[in-house]
């Protein structure tokens, strides 16, 4: 009888267990699936209005004028006037060589020069007196004609005189090397003591035009129709925007299309120009350039941050109303400030995730914060 107690006790107690254990189970299930655990992202919605069409590009900036500086004489230099990274204007003298030998030398051509008008006055004296002789048959017309010869011959000296001493006084304006246009020296390469010579390959300084500044890049060949017809229109504006687009740097005006395409890249090379008044381009730097090409008067456009790329184009995440993301192919034909311009996949309203999809996969969970 105790037996038969203990072996029901022992298959209540199993039952009672499994029970349990599968409730338990249940639970942690459901507890899964609170919206607690879903990811948290941030979305916007799809709107539609009026944009401005426009095609982006990473490019490079570049100096519309660079200059390496490199001495016209051979000679020491006497004082460097810049300082490293510092903005000259045109005409300010940045380097200074030993003017002493050039000075010497234009006093010789100058000394030279007076000699040689002396004895030119003298020529021409006796000229004059040996012309007036000869009208009265009081010399031979040979010793008019050598006089005559010798005022030609000094002429031509003296003009040779002048020649020099313009060499001189270029030799001696070369002594001071001056800047041949606005911008920015770069570092000293040269210091003060050293000898240099025109034949030298290492230059003194180089100087880049930075105010305005041009940004270079290439464009699908399939958008220079646009472009063109932008042009035809008027001035292309241009915006030149950070890496990441997330900082405006600049804006200016589309002034080159290449006049030919790249057939191993299929890009057409274009360049803009900037005025750049606080320095927010720097040679060298890469930055996107946005061109405008015309107004799209109802256009669906989403957050820039939403499109993502993928193996098979470019895709936006869309959230459903029961919290769930979906990936969702689209075609984006262009870009108006932070909002891409979507040709088709999406509808005007469906909420598409602008932040967190990297920890996101195709039915994921979402729980949507506020912007």
């Amino acid at each position: 009888m105790n037996r038969k107690i203990v072996i029901v006790l022992t298959i209540a107690s199993l039952a009672t267990f499994a029970l349990w254990h599968f409730g338990a189970a249940k639970n942690d299930a459901e507890k899964g699936r609170d919206p607690e655990d879903a990811i948290p992202v941030k979305a916007a919605s799809a709107t539609r209005g009026r944009v401005d069409l426009s095609v982006t590009s990473v490019g490079s900036v570049l100096a519309l004028n660079t200059v390496v500086l490199h001495p016209r004489i051979d000679g020491q230099i006497q004082s460097v006037r810049f300082r490293e990274g510092q903005m000259v204007a045109r005409g300010d003298v940045l380097i200074e060589l030993d003017p002493l030998p050039f000075r010497a030398q234009l006093q010789a051509a100058e000394a030279q020069r007076a000699r040689d008008a002396a004895s030119l006055e003298n020529a021409r004296i006796d000229f004059e007196r040996y012309e007036g002789l000869l009208k009265l048959d009081s010399t031979p017309a040979q010793i008019r004609d050598t006089a005559l010869a010798t005022v030609h011959q000094l002429t031509a000296t003296l003009a040779n005189d002048d020649a020099q001493i313009a060499i001189a006084k270029l030799s001696l304006s070369y002594a001071t090397i001056r800047a041949p246009f606005s911008g920015r020296i770069g570092a000293r390469l040269v210091d003060a003591g050293n000898v240099v010579h025109t034949t030298d390959t290492t230059g003194l300084a180089m100087l880049t035009e930075v105010h305005p500044i041009a940004l270079s890049f290439a464009l699908p060949q399939d958008r220079l129709p646009e472009l063109r017809e932008a042009q035809r229109r008027g001035p292309v504006p241009v915006q030149a925007m950070s890496q990441d687009g997330s900082q405006l740097l600049g804006k200016g005006e589309l002034i080159l299309i290449d006049n030919q395409i790249d057939a191993a890249t299929g890009t057409v090379h274009c360049k803009a120009i900037f005025p750049n008044t606080h320095d927010d381009l720097w040679p060298g730097q890469f930055a996107t350039a946005v061109v405008r090409l015309r107004e799209v008067p109802d256009a669906l456009t989403v957050p820039t941050s939403a499109v993502q790329a993928g193996a098979e184009g470019t895709f936006v995440y869309v959230v459903s109303r029961q919290s769930i993301a979906t990936p969702r192919p689209v075609r984006v034909i262009g870009v108006f400030e932070d909002r891409s311009i979507i040709a088709d996949g999406l509808d005007a309203g469906e909420p598409v995730i602008t932040e967190g999809q990297f920890r996101l996969a195709a039915g994921a969970r979402v729980a949507v914060r506020a912007q």
